[in-house]
């Protein structure tokens, strides 16, 4: 089963932006080691905890300090961008390092105000399909199609092109991939068991509808949480979730809270509530119980890949994470 990282690039508890950047390299040349497949970088704004805002210079700075692993954007948020500059983004980085960038589109609104700074003096914004049209047609430096920018390429001209994927939860965002021919990256998240296997077999089913000859590729995503102490499990997973329902608050926690800390957080009967919700987003346990879980996830949507969200506090204990979970899948 392959495995791969998605990272927030947490800023933990007593520690600095710069050393949750430090820790991100560390922890990406580390999950080389551990034959992890890829490690991707998430694109967050005005969300305090988490120094992962421009995830295309973080993937640059990993990629230069590794040299085997996938690396990329998990993902580019594009309506809020060109889809050209990000074009000669991303094929710089695949010029420098070819057949290791990956690219993974979403179209995320965050908060209000970021989307309104992010698309400041736009009179229209355009269609996100379009702007994927616009993005593959870059790539793949197509002058042939008819295109409003037609003769136009994006720099440099190289033989090889970024990996393209496609975020979503949805039939829309499944369908989306199957017609790019991309790599779908189904986030588990919300609805049923049974209406997360109709959206991914969606995708499977329109893929070869739309490519005969091509393969479709799964990709699903779980945060995750490994270690054999129950009572320091309890308190990350503590953490994880105090984390996991502040984030959008106006009032959200300015870092990921340590384990001392979160041990004298009292809970409301609502906080309660959500972290019940959340439960069944994260895959907790020892290193046997959590590589169980994801070999059921595999099986459950016949995944070809699982992207994995350790989000947990402390330098030590998401290496010991990575390190349970690569010893035991």
């Amino acid at each position: 089963m392959q495995l791969s990282i998605l990272d927030y690039s947490p800023i933990f508890e007593g520690r600095t932006p710069q050393e949750a950047l430090n820790h991100s390299v560390n922890l990406a040349r580390y999950a080389e080691k551990l034959n992890f497949h890829r490690y991707w970088l998430a694109e967050h704004h005005q969300v305090h905890s988490v120094a992962s805002t421009a995830p295309e210079i973080l993937a640059t700075m990993i990629l230069e300090q590794t040299s085997r692993i996938h690396v990329g954007a998990g993902g580019i948020m594009l309506p809020h961008y060109s889809p050209y500059k990000v074009a000669e983004t991303f094929k710089m980085l695949e010029a420098r390092h070819p057949g290791r960038v990956d690219i993974a589109l979403g179209k995320s609104p965050s908060f209000q105000n970021v989307s309104q700074a992010l698309n400041e003096g736009k009179q229209t914004l355009t269609d996100f399909d379009q702007q994927l049209i616009d993005l593959k047609k870059y790539f793949n430096n197509d002058t042939s199609s008819p295109h409003r920018f037609q003769h136009l390429k994006a720099m440099p001209i190289i033989e090889t092109q970024p990996q393209f994927c496609i975020l979503g939860t949805s039939e829309n965002s499944a369908e989306r991939a199957a017609q790019l021919g991309a790599i779908f990256v189904f986030g588990a998240f919300g609805q049923r068991t049974a209406e997360k296997q109709r959206i991914v077999q969606h995708y499977r089913k329109q893929f070869q509808h739309y490519h005969p000859a091509g393969q479709p590729y799964v990709i699903v995503s779980t945060f995750v949480l490994a270690h054999e102490d129950s009572q320091i499990r309890a308190q990350l997973e503590d953490s994880l979730h105090y984390w996991l329902q502040r984030i959008h608050y106006l009032k959200q926690p300015k870092t990921l809270l340590s384990l001392e800390t979160i041990q004298q957080k009292n809970w409301s009967e609502r906080e309660l509530e959500k972290r019940a919700e959340n439960e069944a987003r994260i895959i907790s346990g020892d290193g046997e119980t959590v590589a169980q879980e994801l070999h059921e996830l595999q099986r459950t949507f016949d995944a070809d890949e699982l992207l994995l969200f350790p989000q947990l506090y402390g330098e030590e204990n998401r290496k010991h994470c990575l390190a349970l979970i690569a010893k035991h899948v």
